[in-house]
């Protein structure tokens, strides 16, 4: 049985690095009142961190696998990579955990924005992120 089992919008710092994605990204979300992301889908934790969910440009189903003792780091925020604000320099009400993990030779950083409730502009990251400190112990 997951130890944690959350609605996730996720976004690598690949991503938010590439500023033509971003702004591709950006464009479809004004709408839905959602931070920045990629991936939409559920995050579990038991023995590994997985994920499943769905690629917002393309539709097609994403589906990962992180082990947790490959997991480096783990943060509650925003960083100078993502720095939490839009385009008219207002910043983002929540906070993502970032999530630090080597994958072969590389360190990979992904954001997650966990149960994220639009309506009403709150999410569970402070709760999950505390739970994944626990489980980590990074």
């Amino acid at each position: 049985m997951p130890v944690l089992k959350e609605r996730a919008l996720i976004i690598f710092e690949e991503d938010v690095e590439n500023a033509e994605l971003l702004k591709s990204l950006k464009a479809r979300m004004v709408v839905q009142m959602l931070p920045p992301h990629r991936y939409d889908g559920l995050l579990s934790v038991d023995k590994s961190l997985k994920f499943e969910g769905k690629e917002l440009l393309t539709g097609e189903r994403m589906r990962f696998e992180i082990p947790l003792s490959s997991i480096v780091d783990l943060h509650l925020g925003f960083d100078e990579t993502f720095v939490g604000k839009d385009s008219k320099g207002k910043k983002y009400q929540l906070n993502p955990v970032r999530i630090r993990y080597r994958h072969g030779d590389d360190i990979v950083t992904m954001y997650a924005f966990m149960e994220y409730k639009g309506l009403f502009r709150s999410n569970s990251g402070e709760e999950c992120y505390k739970i994944l400190a626990k489980i980590v112990n990074v």
